[in-house]
């Protein structure tokens, strides 16, 4: 499926299962595959409803995706400017892993790498100028 997650989840919710444990297990497979992806990566486990985390865990594996695929766009002038960005990075990726409600994921789900890299640049501020302090 590479449809919105909203569209997935209607098309699953309206899927005519062949009985609710099928639907069940498929979603709790789905769900157990993205969590253990995201806690590979040092995000915690999510906290909500089963529905709203199997959502959740769906979109912030996207908004990581994002992120990453505009880190690895990025081109730098020098070390140093590429060890501030990836310090950026870094403390970008902490402020995700502090969210571990599924309804912040949902409320998010907008998110787009525009947003990101406005973000990313708010931090790289922060940082320069306590470097210059």
């Amino acid at each position: 499926m590479y449809d919105s997650p909203e569209k997935c989840l209607w098309l699953i919710d309206n899927k005519d299962w062949y009985c609710d444990s099928c639907r069940k297990e498929y979603l709790d497979k789905k769900t157990a595959a993205l969590s253990k992806a995201n806690a590979s990566l040092g995000f915690p486990p999510l906290t909500g409803t089963p529905k709203r985390i199997a959502w959740a865990e769906k979109i912030r594996a996207e908004l990581i995706n994002k992120a990453n695929y505009l880190n690895q766009g990025l081109n730098h002038d020098d070390e140093a400017e590429k060890a501030l960005s990836d310090k950026a990075f870094l403390l970008f990726f902490q402020e995700w892993e502090k969210e571990t409600d599924a309804i912040w994921w949902i409320d998010n789900r907008t998110t787009n790498v525009r947003d990101i890299s406005i973000r990313i640049k708010e931090i790289i501020d922060i940082i320069s100028y306590k470097l210059r302090s």
